[in-house]
């Protein structure tokens, strides 16, 4: 489609739906169920996504009835319907299949206890059977003790180790299994102090035991039969027509309980690590001396690269397992079905390149869905906030990841694999609490939008009654929420946005290799801290996993010419994070990058060893020729000097937001981050002639005015946007005519009357809107809540004032509102703002003689839910003032 048809398209107002929220299924009446689903059509969107976990009865009759009417009013509007796969976040319970007919596919462990010994000791014992279970300590006492599915263990080695220090042992081991007899050890423990380690297989030490096996096939499959299979039972006519796939949320390892984000293989003393059948096949393939070198999985060694190169064999081996028995079988089952299958992994921090409940490697773990997909909860994300460390409902964890890798991270994944066609969808505002209005919605829809998410899952629509505690905050809310409205001109914007980024190419600059082989390895640098020195600089950059040079046609990878070429994304250099210890495999890559005449930078210092299948050695600085050794703050400078960068201000702008797309033709998304200072700054794109600005909120083209041609040849912008302004710029606007371009507004003047004394002032709650009580009289607005800290709703402001002539530019502008609101003038509406500044124009609705000047304010519910007791806030948070308030004219 040529870009002038579709953008044509979607000026008409026909773009596509990009939007399938969650609805929370529960006991709600048929009543309540049709009315949420109209209210999320109202919205502008064209498909739910299904949760169960408030449901009494998934895949019960009470289930089937529900989804009946469901799918009777998505037919009836034309709307999709997602399904959660599960009964039950995270993905993986198969809706109690497990326990109740597969107790032998439940989840499987490998561990390795040990104790130590100063010998000499002849004929020591130890009771090898007793080192297979749980140790009961003091702190136990008085918890319940949770027993396994299947309570067996098999031994797989004994395993003596001199200790070297603290827990480092020796690189030297003695194998010990054949001196077990009848569930004893007896051995003559030589002099010196040893390490006796029994390493085994166990259903008991891990977690969630009867979950899934991710690394089982057949244990994946009792999901499918579970939740896919069942529904395609009842419902298989709709698959591929009302029905559009499945969506899994937040599967992982789990092999430790609870949200554990850092469960890094070697540095997580005293962790169960995933196992099944099919992995001791892969050892058993290899012939690797396996059994006996287990402990290293655990602990260190005095030659390091021993337990290096094991624990990256083994998180290698692990990862692609998940891939293909979880991942790749639930997509193909989809694609059989006329289906497609979507979610997201838990991506917090670095848990996606760890167990726990990660999966070991983000890239891996998305191969099988038809989307890349990534989820912004519990104020991960915060507005403006990029440096504090996060300390929310959902799990400790760093700013800069959230803010600088989480989406290049998603983005990286759509765009790299042909078969995703460039789809990234992220789940979103879950968690957040009812602090978290629109105007903040809209600020965190930008940043991501901007960032190459174009799928939304906006988290959620319930029909509990109000408020529900379940996180917040909920976009109707049963009529309780005040912004609903407003919510649904961001919905719609947002669509719009997906709509006219979907389909297109990101244009990067650089690829960053992925860091998770390294991290498996030793501590090493963060991509993150990397993506804050390119983003701040308006730097775009792709993460590129090493699996995809190992597959060149499918990823569609070049290397030549001194450009990296992946899917049809060009990059003119390569980074690298500082690591001590480097995969062959990678290091094979810089080389061969470093030979094609691609810049390639190691961040820090090279690399000491490099780390194959079974081979260790020092890195020789001789075979590093042509790559440069850099420190992570000179990247911007050198990358900029050699002329590597696309979207250039002319001043060091951190807070500006800055992207490029091609689609047809170009298209830049420009965001203020920052929530207090104005961006005034000078942009050069590279291109040439006209430009057109896409107002995405009253869906039209706008003129640019404010540009100029560089004698290269390219365009510079002044560039003037204050804080939550967004700007959509499109290039080579071939098949539009002027007339399908609006004017810029413009000021006339700076005449400006001042407004702000005297309106009349009514309150309403939400739920009884448009019924305002009686008005009162205000000589001087000051915000609502100083003297009603507990009200939440909506406020009506009112004035009449006489003009002697009109000026058709005139606007109103209000200094303070929180935080959204509509303007109307003698009865008409002039629209309205979710963000600042507030700022609306109205001279076409003033006329000369008297006018009325309505402006109706909505607050966040978080107000009225002050005393509901809640694990979301509002109790421990900042909360905004209500109402308008400050110096309000008419310009």
């Amino acid at each position: 489609m040529s870009e002038a048809n579709y953008l044509r398209k979607i000026l008409s107002g026909n773009n596509e739906n990009h939007i399938l929220p969650f609805l929370w299924l529960r006991e709600q009446t048929e009543e309540t169920l049709r009315t949420e689903i109209e209210k999320i059509y109202d919205c502008g969107i064209r498909a739910v996504c299904l949760e169960s976990r408030p449901h009494p009865d998934f895949g019960g009759d009470g289930w089937w009835h529900d989804f009946d009417i469901v799918i009777e009013e998505a037919k009836k509007r034309d709307m999709k319907i997602w399904i959660l796969d599960d009964a039950h976040f995270p993905t993986g319970m198969a809706n109690g299949l497990i326990p109740s007919k597969y107790p032998e596919l439940a989840r499987k462990y490998i561990m390795t206890q040990f104790v130590d010994c100063a010998g000499p000791v002849v004929a020591a014992n130890l009771d090898v059977n007793l080192m297979m279970t749980k140790q009961f300590k003091w702190t136990d006492f008085g918890k319940r003790i949770d027993t396994p599915l299947i309570d067996r263990q098999e031994l797989l080695s004994v395993t003596a180790f001199k200790v070297v220090h603290g827990d480092v042992i020796s690189s030297e081991s003695i194998d010990l299994t054949e001196h077990v007899e009848n569930g004893w050890l007896t051995w003559d423990v030589p002099d010196g102090v040893w390490r006796i380690c029994v390493s085994f297989t166990t259903y008991d030490f891990g977690a969630n035991n009867d979950y899934i096996n991710y690394i089982d096939k057949k244990s994946v499959h009792t999901l499918i039969e579970a939740v896919y299979e069942l529904h395609y039972d009842h419902y298989k006519d709709e698959f591929g027509k009302t029905i559009a796939g499945f969506f899994s949320d937040e599967p992982g390892f789990y092999n430790v309980a609870d949200y554990k984000m850092y469960c890094t293989i070697g540095r997580t003393p005293g962790m169960a690590l995933p196992w099944s059948e099919e992995l001791r096949e892969v050892y058993e393939n290899n012939k690797r001396d396996w059994k006996t070198s287990l402990p290293y999985l655990w602990l260190d060694s005095d030659d390091e690269t021993l337990p290096a190169d094991l624990r990256r064999y083994y998180m290698d081996q692990v990862t692609r397992l998940y891939a293909e028995d979880f991942s790749c079988q639930l997509g193909q089952w989809c694609k059989e079905h006329g289906v497609e299958y979507i979610g997201h992994v838990v991506e917090d921090y670095d848990s996606h390149m760890k167990l726990g409940t990660g999966t070991g490697h983000y890239f891996r773990a998305m191969e099988g869905q038809a989307w890349a997909g990534i989820d912004v909860i519990g104020g991960q994300i915060l507005p403006g906030n990029s440096i504090s460390t996060r300390h929310g409902v959902t799990a400790d964890g760093n700013a800069e990841f959230y803010h600088y890798m989480l989406a290049p991270m998603g983005a990286s994944a759509a765009a790299i694999d042909p078969a995703k066609k460039g789809r990234l969808m992220c789940e979103m505002y879950g968690a957040y609490g009812w602090n978290f209005g629109v105007k903040s919605m809209k600020w965190l829809t930008d940043f991501l939008l901007f960032q190459g998410v174009n799928k939304i899952v906006p988290h959620a629509f319930s029909m509990a009654d109000y408020p529900d505690i379940d996180c917040p905050p909920h976009f109707y809310a049963r009529g309780n929420n005040g912004q609903y409205p407003y919510f649904a001109e961001l919905m719609k914007y947002a669509n719009r946005i997906c709509d006219l980024l979907g389909d297109s190419k990101n244009v990067p600059q650089v690829g960053v290799i992925y860091g998770a082989e390294k991290d498996w390895m030793n501590e090493s640098m963060k991509i993150q801290d990397v993506g804050k020195e390119l983003l701040t600089n308006q730097i775009a950059y792709q993460i590129l996993p090493t699996d995809i040079f190992e597959a060149r046609d499918r990823y569609k990878v070049t290397l030549e010419n001194g450009r990296l070429s992946v899917n049809e994304r060009e990059m003119k250099a390569l980074v690298v994070t500082e690591t001590r210890f480097i995969e062959e495999r990678e290091l094979a890559v810089l080389k061969e990058a470093a030979a094609a005449g691609l810049p390639v930078y190691f961040l820090g210092k090279f690399p000491e060893y490099a780390i194959g299948d079974g081979t260790r050695r020092q890195v020789k600085m001789a075979e590093l020729k042509g790559i440069k050794e850099l420190e992570l703050d000179a990247l911007a400078a050198e990358l900029k000097a050699k002329g590597i960068v696309d979207i250039a201000a002319d001043a060091y702008t951190p807070d500006l937001l800055a992207t490029h797309y091609r689609k047809d033709g170009d298209i830049y998304c420009l965001f203020n981050t920052n929530l207090a200072y104005t961006i005034d700054v000078n942009v050069t794109l590279p291109v040439a002639g006209k430009l057109a600005a896409y107002d995405g909120m009253k869906n039209a083209l706008v003129s640019v005015d404010n540009i100029a041609t560089t004698a290269d040849g390219r365009t510079k912008l002044h560039l003037t946007l204050a804080p939550y302004q967004s700007l959509v710029l499109l290039a080579n606007l071939e098949g539009l005519e002027d007339a399908d371009i609006l004017d810029a507004e413009t000021a006339s003047s700076s005449a400006e009357l001042d407004i702000s004394d005297n309106w009349n002032l009514a309150a309403v709650r939400s739920i009884n809107y448009p019924n305002f009580p009686a008005v009162v009289s205000v000589e001087k607005l000051e915000a609502y809540s100083r003297k009603n800290p507990e009200f939440a709703g909506i406020l009506r402001y009112e004035k009449t004032l006489s003009l002697t002539e009109v000026d058709k530019n005139a606007r109103f502008e209000a200094q303070h509102i929180y935080e959204v609101a509509e303007v109307f003038v003698n009865g008409e509406s002039a629209g309205k703002k979710i963000t600042p500044p507030y700022s609306w124009k109205i001279g076409n609705l003033l006329k000369a003689g008297e006018n009325t000047i309505r402006v109706e304010v909505a607050n966040t519910p978080t107000r009225d839910t002050l005393h509901v007791p809640s694990p979301f806030g509002p109790d421990r948070a900042i909360i905004e003032p209500s109402g308008m308030f400050g110096k309000i004219v008419i310009k």
